[in-house]
């Protein structure tokens, strides 16, 4: 019997932690998997933030460390830490830019604010600065270059990260915290506690249908553009496959996000398998 190969740090952290990205990275040329394995490590280290801290003050403390961790990786000085020092490595290399990994961790500031977004134009902002950040970031460790690569990319990510704030929605009420555009909320007439305390409503289920909506259009937008991404670039870009399994279960219970069959939903690995073979999404 042959024994499995053992996971990086990295590796096994984007697996237990951020389980879409890790199976999407599979599909990456074996030489470039832990590239990605350690940029959406260094995500998970920065995205968690909120979720570790018990007061906003230390959340701003771990950020900051961060922060000043990238700027001295810029001078060529390298903490001690299973995920700076493969980070070094690619800031070093110049695959990754400490500039472009600092706008991560900006963007995460706004989790620290425990408030509502009140747009969906802010909440967008807030979703390209994070997920489609990295999903460009990415495609570039994966060769992909030039403007219209990064769109692609981008657009593949944001289509992710709103469908990701979809999937969220159970998780962040438990801690009393929302992500949905409140504006958007206010013309449906659902209030913060109908989604803090998952009331089935109506209203609920017709302001997720309009962001079931736009998020289905997001990955028809995304699509449209695939061609501007090599081929070799393409798992920075699988998320979006992920998206649209997520998405088909939250239409079929009637756009109620709290619902088991979609707050449950597993990775559709058939489709993704079949996607990352032919190298599309």
């Amino acid at each position: 019997m042959t024994d499995t190969p053992k996971l990086s740090h990295c590796a096994d952290y984007v697996r237990r932690h951020d389980r879409d990205r890790f199976l999407c990275a599979l599909f990456a040329a074996p030489e470039k998997r832990e590239d990605l394995f350690t940029l959406y490590a260094f995500n998970q280290e920065v995205s968690k933030t909120r979720e570790m801290v018990s007061e906003v003050m230390l959340g701003h403390i771990r950020l900051q460390w961060w922060r000043d961790t990238l700027e001295e990786l810029g001078k060529g000085q390298v903490r001690k830490h299973e995920v700076v020092e493969p980070l070094a490595e690619l800031v070093k290399s110049g695959r990754v830019g400490v500039t472009d990994l600092e706008a991560i961790v900006v963007a995460r500031e706004f989790d620290l604010e425990d408030r509502q977004p009140a747009s969906l134009e802010e909440l967008d902002r807030y979703i390209d600065q994070t997920s489609g950040q990295v999903s460009v970031l990415a495609a570039r460790l994966l060769g992909a270059s030039g403007e219209d690569a990064d769109q692609a990319a981008r657009l593949a990510g944001n289509a992710y990260g709103l469908v990701g704030i979809l999937r969220a929605i159970v998780f962040h009420g438990r801690s009393k915290r929302i992500y949905l555009p409140k504006d958007m909320m206010d013309h449906h007439g659902v209030a913060q506690g109908d989604v803090f305390e998952f009331r089935k409503k109506p209203e609920i289920r017709e302001f997720i249908g309009e962001l079931g909506e736009m998020a289905r259009n997001r990955i028809r937008q995304a699509r449209q553009h695939r061609r501007a991404l090599p081929k070799r670039a393409h798992a920075a870009a699988l998320p979006v496959v992920l998206a649209d399994g997520y998405l088909r279960k939250l239409t079929k219970a009637g756009f109620d996000p709290f619902s088991a069959e979609f707050g449950l939903a597993r990775p559709a690995s058939l489709r993704l398998t079949l996607s990352g073979m032919f190298k599309r999404y």
